[in-house]
């Protein structure tokens, strides 16, 4: 083991002794490594925190930006992960400054997450109609019409549901940032899961959604499913964050008040939500074309 690979993993089991997110230590993990090589192979040696300095932080930014040309929110997302590993270092007294606090995020307009049309949320509805069950339709609506996250999907037990004729709701427990909150279930959510509860095998296990060998669905399982549905449906890269992504968009662009999906979502901050009234991409092509067709009618 290197000196390098000693300060990461001493810094990853710190901070695995807290509530951080096994995907969020796996990106620092990954993020922290690239720098590693890059400090090695540009000076020659292994990284040890105090041996970084502001200018080598630079230089990597530079590296980032012109020989990997990659995009502002890969290189800030590196930088982040150099913030987030020296306060740790100099917090556990292996550095007397930080290296990171001179150098500045790439600048950068904002890009809306990735969400799908409704015409395209229709297409993957109807596949799952066609194709799937009475559980793989009521996990697409439930991921559909909430915006949970698929993590929080899985931890869902039966008494987390409460459904009515007229009105239903669900809870997540332990949501992002250990968040409690309580949805509204709308009525496709409902009849949907509904549905399924007449059909859902007897089990051991209190879990909504379960799989063939009994037990309660993982994230993994979740996201294959959605994505072989999306395949039948002919739409590529959908996963169950797209899902979420188009909830909260849908859910703006319909007139909701931004407080209220930031509230549905389990987000602390408004800032956080606001970014899914960002244009997207085809956002801005759909405004030129509408210009063209206004124009071509005033000939």
């Amino acid at each position: 083991m290197t000196q390098s690979t000693t300060h990461i993993d001493t810094f990853l089991q710190d901070l695995a002794r807290g509530e951080v997110a096994p995907k969020t230590l796996a990106s620092y993990q990954f993020d922290l490594s690239l720098f590693a090589r890059w400090f090695e192979q540009t000076l020659g040696g292994p990284l040890s925190p105090a041996a970084v300095t502001p200018t080598d932080i630079r230089d990597y930014r530079s590296h980032l930006l012109t020989v990997e040309q990659r995009r502002p929110a890969t290189v800030n997302r590196r930088l982040a992960a150099l913030r987030k590993f020296f306060t740790w270092a100099k917090a556990s007294k292996l550095v007397e400054e930080l290296p990171t606090d001179s150098v500045k995020g790439i600048a950068s307009s904002p890009r809306a997450p990735r969400s799908l049309e409704k015409r395209e949320v229709d297409k993957l509805i109807r596949a799952v109609e066609r194709y799937g069950n009475k559980r793989d339709l009521a996990i697409v609506l439930t991921l559909r019409h909430t915006g949970v996250r698929v993590s929080e999907l899985c931890g869902l037990t039966l008494s987390d549901i409460e459904l009515s004729d007229r009105k239903g709701s669900l809870i997540v427990r332990s949501g992002k940032g250990s968040k409690y909150r309580v949805l509204p279930l709308n009525v496709d959510a409902r009849r949907a899961i509904a549905d399924y509860l007449q059909v859902r095998p007897t089990v051991s296990t209190d879990a909504l959604f379960v799989g063939q060998r009994g037990e309660g669905l993982k994230p993994h399982g979740v996201e294959s499913l959605v994505a072989k549905y999306a395949r039948l449906a002919g739409l590529e890269g959908v996963t169950p964050h797209t899902l979420s992504h188009s909830f909260a968009k849908h859910t703006l662009d319909a007139g909701a008040n931004l407080v209220a999906v930031a509230a549905l979502l389990g987000h602390q901050r408004l800032e956080t939500t606001a970014i899914y009234t960002t244009p997207s991409q085809r956002d801005l092509e759909n405004a030129v074309d509408r210009l063209a067709v206004e124009e071509a009618r005033g000939r």
